[in-house]
This record gives structure tokens, sequence and C-alpha cells, in this order.
């Protein structure tokens, strides 16, 4: 009986842990409090960045309202007028049209009398006209900027009852540069008395400063 209960107590000596064992922590948490002061520094750096961004964002947007809201507004449509439906054409020469019939003309740049669009600032522009002619007859129109012809379209006459047609372009004008647009030799355009079919158009994009490229 004595030596089963010494083989015991050696036994459960064995599988008791020591007082070294029993002091030393798992984890060490020093060594963990200084990763998480780490991350914590981190995290700070990221949302100060991003502090920083944000307020940039902010200026930005506000520079952005404020370019929007300080730039030229500059838009026109017009058609030609008439008591009953007629026509303009043709004529012996190429002829400059006037639409004198203006449906929308924000900043006054175009003029009805001569038909000429005039840029009052310097910059990127889009340009659009329409036309329709009765399908006998030739059509043929042209944008100018200036003296120079920039882009064109022509229908022949052909078997139809009527034809219609239109073209447009982006230019870059400085300020005071005109654009028109024109009939061709010899060929006709429809001009009705409440439909509008034929027009001219014209918008700014964008404005351009002095140092544009």
């Amino acid at each position: 009986m004595a030596l089963f209960q010494i083989f015991f107590i050696s036994i459960i000596s064995s599988c008791m842990p020591h007082d070294a064992d029993i002091m030393t922590p798992v984890v060490n948490i020093f060594s963990e409090l200084k990763e998480l002061k780490a991350s914590l520094d981190g995290l700070r750096t990221d949302l100060n960045s991003a502090k920083n961004e944000l307020e940039e964002q902010k200026i930005l947007i506000q520079d952005l309202r404020k370019q929007v809201k300080e730039s030229p507004k500059v838009a026109f449509t017009a058609s030609m007028s008439a008591t009953e439906d007629t026509n303009r054409g043709p004529f012996s020469t190429e002829t400059k049209l006037i639409f004198d019939k203006v449906l929308t003309n924000v900043g006054d740049a175009y003029n009805p009398v001569t038909g000429v669009f005039t840029a009052p600032v310097k910059g990127v522009y889009y340009f659009r006209y329409s036309g329709s002619a009765f399908a006998s007859h030739d059509m043929g129109l042209s944008i100018f900027k200036g003296k120079a012809r920039f882009v064109s379209s022509y229908e022949y006459n052909s078997s139809e009852r009527n034809d219609q047609m239109s073209n447009g372009a982006v230019m870059e004008l400085d300020v005071g540069e005109e654009v028109h647009v024109t009939l061709w030799i010899r060929s006709w355009i429809f001009v009705d008395r409440r439909y509008n079919y034929s027009t001219f158009t014209g918008y700014l994009l964008y404005p351009q400063d002095s140092a544009s490229v």
C-alpha cells in the first residue's frame, strides 16, 4: 500500500507545472501592446491623409462651382421666318443665309439681321445646321468660320418628295471670330411658316484662357 501511494504521488508531481511556468504569461502582453500602438499610429496617419484629401476635394468642388457660375452662357438656335411656305434660292452666287427667326439667343452672340454668330469669348464651340428642301431641287449648305469653309452637305434632287440634311462641327474661336451658314450656288432650301425645318444652332462648350493650348 505504501508503494502504491508513493507511485501515485510521483505521477501527480510530474504533471503539476513548476512555479516558473505558472508565472510565465502565455502571451507577451508588452509586445502585443507595442504592435497595437503601431497599428493605431498607422490608422491615425491614414485618417489624417484622408482628411487632407477630403479638404482638397472640397476646395476643387468649390473652384469648379465658381467656374461654372462665372462661365459665360452662350447658346442660340434660329430658323427663317416666312408668312407662307416658300424657299430661299436658287442664287447665281453662294449666298449667306439669314436665319432671322430667333428661337433661343442666350448671350446675344448671334445676330438675326446679318445671320452671323460672333464669339464673345475665346473658347470651344459647337455649331450645327439642318436643311429641308423639295426633292426636285438640289440643296447645298456650308458652315463658314470667317471666310473659310469648315463643313458642308449636299443633297441632289431625287425621286423622293422631300430631302433633309444636317451637319455640325466643333470649332476653336478667338474673341470676335465669326461663323455663318451659306447656301450653295443654284440650290434651294425650304422655309416653312411654323415647323422650323431649317435651322442654325450654336453654343459654347467651354471657354479657354490665353494660356490654353
